[in-house]
Parts: structure tokens; C-alpha cells; sequence
């Protein structure tokens, strides 16, 4: 089964398209799905509207999320809910498209345990991205690639697909703002080399506003960075305790002696 994340905030304006898109296309395609919505923190009616999506759509479950907001919190909620085979992890904002959900689930089908995104490669393509915001995107994700090798060009990107026997290797999560995005793809990096790239077409929200600022998320990247070079640096433990997996026996009480 395939499960689609949406973390949404103040999102009541799109959801609903965006949903009705999503579910239209999967029921199409025939693959099983369910899509998991972590409504974080939303000061809008975005948890109403989805409560009509659910009684409508059964594959969608909402969840209101409460607390200190984050997407990347969001994104880590939703991994945990989630039940699918395979994750793929999209937006509530009209950005990414159901199609290039669909070349995902192909892919991890074929047998990678990731795949990426790219708007930055032949077939990709971007629309109405702020020309700032776009310059700072290919700086950042320049560095990475200098880092970590020049096979993939948008780790920033958040949409990407990932098996689940993938992401749990993955946990913990520390990331609670964006900086999720590039903590999900460097750790795929450092545990497996069945990682494929695909083109993905993305477009500018046109309803709403961005919760990114720029100098912020630049700020948690860093952080986030520094942190997965730290595992690079010991990447043989690092694997073979992400890789291990724990077996939890009860203790029964001693029987006592009469």
C-alpha cells in the first residue's frame, strides 16, 4: 500500500483540490493508498473542510495536530501514522502533482528505497518560483552536492518516496522545522545505494502564503547539515545501528515462593 503525507497549516483554501486530485488519480490507478493529513497547529477552518473530505473520501485521515507547529514535526507525525509499504511525502499547497506520486510508486515498486525528485533535470520543471528564493534553493543544494556527491540536484525539495523499511532506519527524527526535508534524503544517502532520481513539475502556490522565511531555514539546513556530516563521519556504526533492529521481551513477575 502506498501512503501519501500532506502536513498542512492554514491550508483550507487548496486542501480540498488537492485531495479530490490525489484520490481521483489513485483510485484511477488502481494502486491501494491512503493519504494522511497532520493539520499542525492551523488557526483556519482547514479542519472542517477536511472533515467533509473524510466522510466523502474513506482513503483520507485526518489528523489535528497540537502543540508546538512545525513542519518538520508534521512530517515526522505523519511517518509514524502512516501504513503503507511505501511513503511518499507531498504538500497541501497545489505545488506537486499526482502523476509524479504515481512515477514514485513505480519506482519503489522496481525496488529502490528512495526516490527523489528533481525539478532541476530534463523532464523537471519549475513555475512561478520567486527568482530570490530560486538562487538560494540552487546555492544551498550546490553545497550538498559537494558534500555528498553530484548524483542528485534537489535535496531541499520535501517531495520525495521512501520504503518503509527505509525510514524506520531513519528514526529518531530531529528536524522539526524544513530542515526535515534534507535530514530525510542525506540520511537515505549514508544507508542505501537504491536510490533513484526522477523529473518532477512543480508550481507556486496561488492561494496563501509561504510559512518559509529564507534566513531561517537557511539556519536549520546548517544545523542539519553539520549534523549528518557528524554520521557521515562514523558511517559503519552509523549503519549498523540503523540497521539493527530491537526486540523487546516482557518481563514476567518471579513467581513467588508459598
Amino acid at each position: 500500500m502506498l501512503s501519501v503525507i500532506i502536513p498542512a497549516m492554514n491550508e483550507a483554501g487548496t486542501i480540498r483540490q488537492v485531495l479530490s486530485d490525489y484520490v481521483r488519480d489513485l483510485r484511477a490507478s488502481g494502486v491501494p493508498f491512503e493519504i494522511v493529513v497532520v493539520n499542525d497547529v492551523a488557526t483556519d477552518n482547514t479542519a472542517e473542510v477536511l472533515q467533509g473530505l473524510a466522510a466523502e473520501f474513506p482513503e483520507v485521515q485526518g489528523f489535528n495536530r497540537r502543540g508546538k507547529s512545525g513542519y518538520g514535526t508534521a512530517v515526522s507525525t505523519g511517518i509514524d501514522l502512516a501504513r503503507g509499504d511505501f511513503v511518499v511525502i507531498s504538500s497541501a499547497d497545489a505545488c506537486n502533482s499526482s502523476a509524479n506520486i504515481l512515477d514514485y510508486y513505480r519506482a519503489l515498486e522496481e525496488g529502490n528505497d528512495a526516490v527523489f525528485g528533481s525539478r532541476f533535470i530534463r523532464g523537471g520543471s519549475v513555475t512561478g518560483y520567486p527568482t530570490f528564493k530560486l538562487w538560494i534553493n540552487r546555492l544551498s543544494n550546490w553545497m550538498l552536492m559537494g558534500f555528498f556527491g553530484w548524483r542528485f540536484n534537489d535535496y531541499t525539495d520535501g517531495f520525495k518516496g521512501y520504503r518503509r523499511t527505509l525510514l524506520e532506519q531513519f528514526k529518531p527524527l530531529f528536524a522539526h522545522k524544513f530542515n526535515i526535508t534534507i535530514e530525510l534524503s542525506l540520511k537515505a544517502m549514508l544507508l542505501t545505494d537504491r536510490i533513484k532520481q526522477v523529473p518532477t513539475q512543480w508550481s507556486g502556490r496561488n492561494w496563501g502564503q509561504s510559512k518559509m522565511s529564507i534566513l531561517r531555514v537557511l539556519r536549520y539546513y546548517v544545523s542539519s547539515l553539520l549534523f549528518i556530516l557528524g554520521l557521515r563521519v562514523v558511517g559503519d556504526e552509523y549503519r549498523r545501528a540503523a540497521r539493527q533492529k530491537a526486540v523487546l521481551e516482557p518481563i514476567q513477575p518471579r513467581d513467588s515462593a508459598r
